[in-house]
């Protein structure tokens, strides 16, 4: 037991002198607490009581450099999302959670050190890089992983992985350039089998032989800082009155390729994770009351499930030829809406491959606010036009003081139990919560 708090038991040794050597007024500290209850539409059993509490410290270190630490801790009374205590096997070892029992777990969620030298600023550590401006769907926005306890349904920020990464920014010709090198061998957080999220989409998982035993064994995660880092460069600039960035990232792919070996009498699954370079392109620009919104990426490697049938390791490769195309509209009082196109093209389609070759997803969202802004309703929507299933997401929030909001809502998949949407039938729900800024 000792050996799973270690790294925090570092970190609070670290902390404490730190905290102490610097006055009160170059350290700030703030936080929110959240309460969220979900029950599932299908019979009103409690999908979650949860409770999260994220503080955050800021020290002032000197006048240029500045240090950030956020924790975060999560205990649930039911403990279906992620039951028991997850073995955290995409992970690298300095980037899991503490598990406090079954319930509750206890995580360093940022902690990193902003600094500036000249004209180019400098962050060290523990932290998120967002690439992209698409909404619920992730073109060139892959730096960090994606925790998928929940699927797509909280906030994106929630959802990403902070990463132990370097991130330089430095002025280059009319924009910025960055460059990003991530030490932090730590991939997608796939639910458990007995989890509420769990995957069960052909889409997603490889199918095997009906009556055929099956082992997964260990993944096969790379663990070497350096040789294994991921590295990438991205150029934002503002030209011709449009913001543009042109982005490169030489990475692992965050989705683990699951190859399948057969024999007479089992199945063998073997997680592994394969290199890709990503190149992609974003552009926005607002017409009046409109924006437009575009992003692409072209990735040379990525692999996909297929027929084990026609393909006896249950994979076949392709590049990806991804895009999104937004549209956002606030042309009326206190209301925006905004409408997104995604596809996804297979450049070298194979016959074995379970998906298609194009895949074409379409998203609506639409705010609109109240009683001087203090409620908001929101309704998101996204469409699978493939398996004809999707998602929708509807939001009321009230701000009851400066400090203390309440929620309702729900969160509602529709279509066939083998599309992407379709597979959490069986996880809808409705919601509601109360979140209190310290």
């Amino acid at each position: 037991m000792g050996n799973r708090y270690s790294w925090l038991n570092k970190l609070i040794l670290l902390l404490i002198p730190a905290g102490l050597c610097h006055p009160a007024s170059a350290l700030t500290f703030q936080g929110i607490a959240d309460y969220s209850l979900a029950l599932r539409t299908g019979g009103g059993d409690i999908q979650k009581s949860e409770l999260i509490v994220t503080p955050r410290w800021d020290f002032n270190l000197s006048e240029s450099t500045r240090s950030t630490l956020i924790l975060r801790s999560r205990a649930d009374a039911v403990d279906t999302l992620a039951p028991g205590q997850p073995t955290q096997p995409s992970r690298s070892h300095w980037n899991r959670r503490a598990y406090l029992g079954s319930h509750a777990d206890l995580e360093l969620r940022e902690l990193y050190i902003d600094a500036t030298l000249e004209d180019t600023y400098i962050r060290l550590g523990k932290q998120q890089v967002v690439w992209g401006q698409a909404d619920g769907l992730r073109v060139l926005d892959v730096l960090n992983p994606i925790d998928y306890r929940e699927f797509i349904l909280p906030d994106v920020d929630d959802r990403r992985i902070p990463l132990w990464m370097l991130n330089l920014e430095t002025p280059l010709g009319v924009g910025m350039l960055q460059w990003v090198l991530i030490a932090d061998q730590t991939y997608d957080q796939l639910p458990a089998s007995d989890a509420a999220f769990a995957f069960s989409s052909p889409l997603l998982v490889p199918s095997a032989p009906s009556n055929v035993p099956v082992t997964l064994v260990d993944y096969d995660r790379p663990k070497k800082p350096l040789q294994d880092a991921d590295t990438g460069v991205r150029w934002k600039g503002f030209v011709g009155g449009w913001d543009l960035s042109l982005n490169y990232l030489y990475h692992y792919q965050d989705q683990a390729v699951f190859y399948l070996s057969q024999s007479q009498n089992s199945v063998r699954v073997s997680p592994t994770y394969e290199r890709s370079h990503l190149v992609g392109v974003t552009a926005s620009n607002a017409f009046g009351d409109f924006a437009f919104r575009g992003e692409l990426g072209y990735s040379t490697d990525r692999y996909w499930v297929a027929d084990p049938s026609q393909d006896d390791n249950g994979v076949d490769a392709s590049p990806e030829l991804a895009y999104v195309i937004g549209i956002d509209y606030s042309g009326l009082t206190d209301t925006f809406l905004s409408f997104q196109l995604f596809q996804s093209h297979l450049t070298e389609p194979a016959s074995s491959v379970v998906r298609d070759q194009t895949t074409t997803q379409i998203t609506a969202l639409a705010r609109h606010n109240l009683l001087n802004e203090a409620l908001a309703l929101e309704a998101f929507v996204i469409h699978g036009l493939n398996q004809d299933d999707g998602l929708v997401q509807l939001k009321a929030r009230y701000q009851i003081s400066s400090a203390l909001s309440g929620r309702v809502g729900a969160d509602l998949f529709y279509g066939d139990s083998d599309g992407l949407f379709g597979q959490f039938r069986p996880a809808n729900r409705v919601h509601a919560g109360l979140s209190y800024a310290f």
